[in-house]
């Protein structure tokens, strides 16, 4: 059985001449093909202006101006996230500021308490 198989493939599969008409098919097949991709591209015939004012139709252009509406409106809303949230480090890193002076500030005056306290003990004995 396999042999049958075998001879059978090769009978299936042997080299035949191409018609004489192939070339001719192939190159016209080639040519139509061209010439649909052609049309697709220009869609119709329509140069870019004439698309570019269909897409400026009001039913058309109803989408492109929602679409770019929300995406001002998110980067709008994110501009003003970022502008709060710099604006409260700031106002941290100034009430830190604030701080240290004071406790700089306390500390000055702890010390010139203390060295009162000091002299006055050096000066009782």
């Amino acid at each position: 059985m396999n042999f049958d198989l075998e001879e059978e493939l090769k009978r299936t599969l042997r080299r035949e001449a191409a018609s004489p008409k192939f070339t001719d098919r192939v190159m016209e097949r080639i040519a139509r093909s061209n010439a649909a991709t052609k049309r697709e591209n220009t869609r119709d015939g329509k140069g870019w202006r004439q698309r570019l004012a269909e897409f400026l139709k009001p039913a058309r252009m109803k989408w492109a101006v929602t679409g770019a509406t929300a995406c001002l409106l998110a980067f709008s809303v994110l501009g003003v996230h970022r502008y709060r949230e710099h604006q409260r480090v700031i106002a941290e890193i100034a009430e830190g500021e604030k701080a240290r002076e004071q406790v700089i500030l306390a500390m000055k005056i702890a010390s010139a308490k203390l060295n009162i306290a000091h002299k006055k003990v050096v000066d009782n004995q």
